[in-house]
């Protein structure tokens, strides 16, 4: 019998040990092993990734600074944007309401909105951080309109990471941080993340994490 054939016995015998072990004491499930192990892994990976931190010389607890991706659906945006601002600005043309109060410059929209027609929604409106395939990760909707004082609540049910993060510079800034579901979150409440809006204007935001290409818009204005 070769080693390779007696290794597989021997963990084939183990697996099944283990499973009769569980089912006799009311031990944990293979599910629970499994999360366990995954839990632990990622544990693992985060000491080894410190360890080699401060192998180099680096602080392990430094904050690091995020910077968008020059290939990113957010990073195109921001380009796309200024260089629609230049072209109008040569022209004569200033766009209004975006990034802070009706009237003022657009400082860091990303891309300039049109106010929603139709009546403005109030109390907690909900936005979906859904993957639509091949479109990617979105938020749903990508633009609302609320009253001053009124708040929107971003929601995420996967547990690849997202973010709800304003474009830097306007008159409201948020940032979810990371939000997703957790391998042990299961019977939880689905992640999200709120702002209450203060200042009448539309507001851009984006997800941090390079790989959604998905933005959105949040137009803020009086009762």
């Amino acid at each position: 019998m070769s080693i390779r054939t007696r290794v597989i016995l021997v963990l084939a015998g183990a697996l099944a040990l283990t499973t009769i072990l569980a089912a006799c004491t009311g031990g944990p499930t293979t599910e629970q092993i499994v999360q366990t192990a995954q839990a632990q892994n990622k544990i693992d990976n985060a000491q080894a990734t410190r360890q080699t931190v401060i192998d180099a010389g680096g602080d392990p607890d430094a904050q690091v600074e995020i910077v968008i991706d020059s290939n990113s659906a957010a990073a195109v945006a921001v380009n796309n944007a200024a260089a629609t601002a230049t072209a109008l600005a040569e022209s004569g043309v200033v766009a209004e309401g975006i990034g802070g109060s009706a009237g003022e410059i657009a400082q860091g929209a990303a891309f300039e909105v049109l106010v929603p027609d139709g009546a403005a929604e109030s109390g907690v409106i909900e936005v979906d951080i859904p993957a639509l395939g091949s479109e990617g990760v979105q938020f749903v909707p990508d633009m609302v309109k609320i009253t001053v004082g009124s708040t929107v609540r971003w929601s995420h049910d996967r547990r690849s990471a997202s973010s709800s993060t304003s474009h830097p510079g306007q008159n409201e800034e948020w940032d979810s941080g990371d939000l997703h579901v957790g391998p042990f979150d299961k019977g939880k409440p689905i992640p999200s993340f709120e702002h209450t809006f203060t200042v009448e204007g539309c507001f851009t935001y984006f997800s941090l994490f390079s790989e959604d290409p998905g933005v959105g818009a949040v137009c803020v204005v009086a009762e």
